[in-house]
């Protein structure tokens, strides 16, 4: 008898280093994100703005439009771990979906605004307490086509949002996604999808880290 009890606590404590971290990889954190902001501004081609302008009467360079974009995405810890925040993403389309693994589809991309945090970003922390919130945005300039333009002035395109985060101190990966279908306020040139923003307030980017995203009275 006194054998079998040493033989078990043994392996018990053989067995305790395998065991330790595969209990470490079965946390994980429950990530959610929502694309509350999204802008784009398409520059006008002069002839005065070198760099940027182009020959019109070309149908190779006609058939392109500067656009400038900026997302704000909404992201939310809903677990009782410190999650830790890989990367995160927005995308604007025609048309977009989310698979059932994961994966994303688009026709006719407006813009694509992707950040890979997991390396050292100066002052900007990727750590997102419980239940915590926060606002980090994307900006860009891209170039489309004017059957992508023609979109934008449709004013009816999709938003997806993608944030990827681990457990802090070690887990599995987890991705939160978000997809809606919206329509755009349009004034001369700009487009713009606003869920967030009430008329006497504004967004102002942290200039410290250019990711995150505070919302201030207008004065």
């Amino acid at each position: 008898m006194l054998g079998s009890i040493l033989a078990t606590m043994l392996g018990l404590v053989v067995a305790s280093p395998i065991l330790v971290p595969n209990l470490a990889l079965t946390k994980t954190v429950h990530i959610e994100v929502e694309v509350v902001y999204a802008y784009f501004g398409v520059q006008e081609i002069n002839s005065d703005i070198i760099g940027l302008w182009r020959n019109l009467s070309d149908p190779k360079e006609s058939d392109f439009r500067i656009v400038s974009y900026f997302f704000v995405l909404n992201v939310t810890n809903h677990s009782s771990e410190l999650a830790m925040i890989k990367e995160f993403s927005a995308l604007a389309a025609q048309e977009a979906q989310v698979g059932s693994r994961g994966e994303i589809s688009a026709m006719n991309t407006i813009a694509t605004g992707f950040r890979d945090v997991r390396g050292y970003l100066l002052f900007w922390s990727q750590y997102l307490y419980p239940n915590e919130s926060r606002l980090i945005g994307l900006t860009g300039i891209v170039e489309v086509p004017n059957v992508v333009h023609a979109v934008l002035q449709s004013g009816n395109i999709y938003l997806v949002g993608r944030v990827e985060a681990q457990p802090y101190g070690g887990g599995s990966w987890a991705t939160g996604y978000s997809l809606k279908h919206v329509e755009l306020q349009i004034t001369d040139g700009e487009f713009m999808y606003n869920a967030v923003l009430s008329e006497n307030q504004i967004l102002r980017i942290d200039h410290s880290n250019g990711v995150d995203i505070y919302i201030e009275t207008r004065r």
